[in-house]
């Protein structure tokens, strides 16, 4: 286990949370919804925070806001998900660095691009569920696979 002096960590702390606070990232789900027999992409918008706990030694990203719009249908197996819009608040764990990872974080040159690259590759190998209503009114649970992620 690599363990860093706490200056390092303090140092590099408020510059490293400040550069990702509130970051906002686009999302584009692996599902499409029709409308009118065409199909569109699915897409929403996360806003994440960092923190670095310097005494744990551990660097985690949270997606704490979900927002978008489902502009049509998605068949769901006999369910109907309809067109609706999304906001959700939470504290979603995406990523969480440590030891080894967190050292060679610090000690690159752009730590920013780095973090940034793993945080994307994190997001676009989630599965994420939210809540969705159907044709019928019920609310169910949809698994989202993400195609693909990026930085506004």
């Amino acid at each position: 286990m690599v363990v860093l002096s706490e200056n390092v960590l303090l140092e590099f702390k408020p510059r490293f949370e400040k550069s990702l606070e509130n970051l906002p990232i686009t999302v584009v789900s692996r599902s499409t919804a029709i409308v009118n027999e065409s199909e569109y992409p699915v897409k929403f918008d996360f806003i994440t925070e960092t923190l670095v706990d310097y005494k744990k030694q551990v660097v985690t990203t949270n997606i704490i806001k979900i927002e978008g719009t489902i502009p049509g249908s998605i068949k769901i197996g006999a369910l109907l998900v309809v067109p609706q819009h999304l906001y959700i608040t939470c504290e979603y764990e995406i990523l969480s660095i440590t030891n080894n990872e967190l050292k060679t974080l610090i000690q690159n040159e752009n730590p920013m691009l780095l973090y940034s690259n793993w945080l994307l590759e994190a997001i676009e190998n989630e599965t994420l569920v939210l809540e969705v209503k159907t044709d019928t009114g019920q609310t169910v649970d949809w698994p989202v696979g993400i195609k693909n992620a990026y930085f506004l």
